[in-house]
C-alpha cells in the first residue's frame, strides 16, 4: 500500500490495530480495479478508432466491442468476488468504464489517505475522499464473515451532503 496514509477517524485504540489489516488488502483491490478499469478503457478507444476507420458508426455496436464488455464483466467479477459478499456482488459487475477511472483520484494524488473508523468488532469503514470532482467520497463497510472480512457495502456522497448513496458495484 505504498504511499497511502490511513488516518484513523472516531476509532478506539482496541481498534486501531485493526486498520493494518483490513486497509492495505482493500486499497490494493481498488488499486486492481482501477488497472483494469484504465486496461478495458484504452481498449475500448483503440477500437472505438479502428471501427471508425472502418466507417462503423459510434452508436453501431460490434462484436469485438461486445466481447470486451464481456471480458470486462468476467474480469471484474473474477477481481471482486472473493471480497466481497453476496449482498454487493447481487448487482453483479460494474456498468461503466471511463477516463478518468473511478479511483484515478486516489492513485494520483501527491499525499493520498484514506480514513479507518471502526466503532465495534462487527463493522469497519474506510472512507476515501476526491477533493478534486466534486468532493464526492466513497466508504467502504467491511465485516466480519468466519476468519476473513469482506466487503458488504459501498456508499458514495457528494460534496458537503451528509448523505450516502448505495454504489452497486465497487
Amino acid at each position: 500500500m505504498e504511499g497511502v496514509r490511513i488516518v484513523m477517524q472516531d476509532t478506539p485504540e482496541k481498534f486501531q490495530p485493526l486498520a493494518e489489516a483490513l486497509v492495505p488488502p482493500l486499497v490494493e483491490l481498488l488499486r486492481q480495479r482501477n488497472e483494469l478499469e484504465r486496461e478495458i478503457c484504452a481498449r475500448s478507444l483503440k477500437l472505438r478508432e479502428e471501427q471508425a476507420a472502418a466507417g462503423i458508426p459510434p452508436h453501431q455496436s460490434t462484436p469485438a466491442e461486445e466481447s470486451l464488455w464481456e471480458e470486462y464483466r468476467r474480469r471484474y467479477l473474477e477481481l471482486v468476488t472473493p471480497r466481497c459478499t453476496e449482498k454487493l456482488l447481487k448487482w453483479g459487475a460494474a456498468g461503466s468504464f471511463g477516463k478518468p477511472a473511478k479511483y484515478d483520484y486516489l492513485f494520483d494524488a501527491p499525499e493520498p489517505a484514506v480514513y479507518f473508523t471502526m466503532k465495534s468488532a462487527k463493522k469497519a469503514v474506510v472512507s476515501t475522499e476526491n477533493p478534486v470532482s466534486y468532493s464526492y467520497r466513497y466508504r467502504f463497510i467491511l465485516r466480519p464473515f468466519g476468519d476473513e472480512w469482506k466487503i458488504d457495502g459501498a456508499e458514495c456522497a457528494f460534496g458537503d451532503r451528509e448523505e450516502w448513496g448505495v454504489e452497486r458495484t465497487m
